[in-house]
């Protein structure tokens, strides 16, 4: 069962921006810059990838916006174009070329972030492909039924130590495991001082101790392999079935993919999580301090 009854969109009050992150270190690079490319912008914290185009949230709405030429232009590989999570500066006007091709807004720079999560980009060619930006805390999913894998975690526990951001183990499905304290030390041998969390998405049980790292202003960000219950889990924090869940296989316990999207969502609360979908492979890029 859910440890949180839905809440109504219209019984939360109208969001501001520092209700989305915002920081007066923004502030200044916002700034910035409207000084390097001559015209005044507007904070924006991006929401939602698809295809190119965008979701965001400026201070007064939710709107899709692209890319404008400028910064398509001057970017020097993928990771300088936006991420879920990302703070950007925008305008809603048009000039001589119109407006962005496919959005209400024009996205002319990606403000420097505070932390980020990147991993190697698919192809033959080294590219780092930013999963997401400006978090505070990952929630490092583990599932304890027959997915169990430390050396996995450990990769994880990497990327987090290289991101910037602090690192929580979240050890799931706990009512599928006959010996939890085996596990758990597992975990401990390869994460030391880390916090580590056992629960149960599908019981609500220990979700409780996931909202004290989920507070108003505050980002966390779920990461985790396919089928380690993520979904679940932000179900549980929303208190609605918003998110899509599905079985994993029987013959090996490995999750299928039901998160298709990274998605940044503000909780009942005011807290803010960014759901990624389920990695098989995770390639570090540039995570040498992590690894140490």
């Amino acid at each position: 069962m859910l440890s949180t009854p839905p809440i109504d969109d219209a019984d939360i009050a109208d969001p501001t921006l520092s209700d989305y992150g915002w920081r007066p270190v923004f502030a200044a690079a916002l700034q910035a810059a409207e000084s390097a490319i001559g015209r005044s912008l507007q904070p924006a914290r991006v929401l939602t990838e698809h295809r190119g185009g965008y979701m965001i949230r400026t201070a007064a709405d939710e709107i899709p916006a692209a890319v404008a030429g400028r910064l398509r232009h001057l970017a020097a590989d993928p990771a300088a174009f936006p991420a879920v999570g990302d703070w950007v500066a925008i305008d809603r006007s048009s000039d001589e070329a119109g407006t962005a091709q496919g959005g209400e807004a024009r996205i002319h720079a990606v403000l420097p972030r505070i932390s980020s999560f990147s991993r190697r980009g698919a192809g033959k060619l080294p590219t780092e492909q930013v999963l997401a930006a400006n978090i505070d805390t990952v929630l490092l999913v583990s599932a304890l039924d027959g997915d169990f894998n430390p050396r996995r975690l450990e990769r994880y526990l990497a990327l987090a130590w290289s991101s910037g951001a602090a690192p929580v183990v979240v050890l799931n499905k706990s009512d599928l495991c006959d010996d939890i304290p085996h596990r758990v030390r597992q975990v401990r041998e390869i994460a030391g001082d880390v916090p580590v969390h056992i629960v149960s998405g599908v019981l609500g049980l220990g979700v409780d101790e996931l909202r004290a790292y989920i507070t108003p202003g505050q980002t966390a960000a779920f990461l985790g392999s396919s089928g380690v219950g993520k979904s679940t889990l932000v179900n549980a924090l929303l208190g609605t079935q918003r998110q899509a869940t599905g079985a994993v296989r029987e013959d090996d316990a490995r999750g299928r993919h039901t998160t298709t999207a990274r998605q940044l969502l503000r909780l009942p609360g005011g807290g803010l999580l960014i759901d990624t979908p389920g990695m098989r492979e995770l390639q570090l890029w540039d995570a040498a301090e992590g690894l140490e």
